[in-house]
């Protein structure tokens, strides 16, 4: 039987650099996440978005990710 992908929604997940750890010289990565992205959201508006999003922040960014979830069924 051939598997049928039901998209859901995906989660967007902003690193952003808050600092220096002093014991290790190490970044200090700080999270954000935006869940609840569109299934079908075009990855190049994500990123736009994501780029207009740290433009707010006062921390510098580490990456971008975006994680899109599905569900396999029969």
């Amino acid at each position: 039987m051939a598997v049928l992908v039901v998209p859901n929604d995906s989660r967007l997940q902003l690193s952003l650099v808050t600092g220096i750890n002093p014991d290790t010289g190490k970044p200090i990565i700080k999270k954000a996440y935006f869940n609840n992205v569109k299934h079908d959201a075009e990855e190049q508006d994500v990123y736009d978005v994501a780029t207009q999003l740290i433009d707010l922040q006062k921390d510098s960014l580490d990456s971008i990710d975006l994680t899109k979830n599905m569900q396999l069924t029969e």
